[in-house]
């Protein structure tokens, strides 16, 4: 398995947290991998330009095949992938609010479920995956997805906005502020900054903040296994175990000891291993 992290460019530092390269050859004969996939906080712009990947939608019990390229925003609900024989990802992780300054489309309009990129720019999808298809070279699959990301930024002209700061406080459980002081900080009032993050994020600025806790808080427990719960409950600032285990059962339906047996079954951590 092949699973590489690269930095954004200087130009996109303030868009971009970073991007992942996978690759996964199951044998033939082998059963295909299915691997749970819980709720994650960051938005992201992902590449299927091998084999297709198969989703399957806790919120709907429906499974669907994912487009070759997919935005993902907001996202609440626990789904389970389940790779082709070539799998390959190359994946673009945003700052919060990110995707939404690339796409310039509420993000409440894709809130739980991704978006077929190739709807907005058809021809530039259809030639990017063409080039990442035609090349063998990790790195040079990263470097074409910037190269597309740098045309389409340098197009938006897209500014940085005090609410973009905000949103790192946002995202952050460690760094405990209300929301009356980040709206300050974003020169905002209180009600324009919760409908800025439903038009940046996809949700309000409460439920992200739970979506983003709970999302490190297992992320935390996959990378440091030697922490038990409850001091991944503490780091990230839970009450106590049980409150940890709420936001559990609410976003992937079943608890944290639960969830990660399963994601040991599946063998292969493919989208773990990253901070973002």
């Amino acid at each position: 398995m092949i699973n590489r992290i690269y930095a954004p460019h200087p130009a996109l530092i303030s868009f971009i947290k970073g991007y992942q390269v996978v690759h996964v050859l199951t044998p033939a004969g082998s059963p295909l991998l299915t691997y749970p996939f819980p709720p994650h906080a960051v938005q992201n712009l992902s590449y299927y330009p091998r084999d297709s990947v198969d989703v399957f939608y806790y919120q709907t019990r429906q499974t669907s095949t994912a487009p070759t390229c997919i935005g993902v925003g907001a996202q609440i609900s626990r789904v389970d992938l389940t790779m082709g024989r070539d799998h390959l990802i190359v994946a673009t992780f945003f700052e919060p609010g990110g995707l939404h300054r690339l796409l310039g489309i509420p993000m409440a309009e894709i809130f739980d479920f991704p978006l077929d990129v190739s709807l907005l720019w058809n021809a530039e999808i259809r030639r990017v995956n063409e080039q990442l298809r035609e090349t063998t070279h990790y790195d040079k699959m990263q470097q074409i997805v910037e190269a597309f990301l740098l045309r389409q930024f340098q197009k938006k002209q897209a500014l940085k906005h005090p609410i973009d700061r905000a949103f790192q406080f946002l995202e952050d459980p460690t760094r405990l502020v209300s929301l009356d002081y980040l709206a300050d900080q974003a020169c905002l009032s209180s009600r324009q900054f919760e409908r800025k993050c439903y038009e940046r994020l996809g949700l309000g600025p409460k439920m992200f903040r739970r979506l983003a806790r709970f999302s490190k808080a297992f992320r935390l427990k996959e990378q440091r296994p030697d922490l038990d719960w409850l001091e991944v409950a503490l780091h990230n600032n839970y009450y106590d175990l049980q409150h940890m285990r709420r936001d559990f059962k609410e976003f992937s339906g079943t608890t944290p000891t639960l969830l990660l047996e399963e994601e040991t079954r599946s063998l292969l951590h493919p989208y773990s291993s990253h901070s973002f």
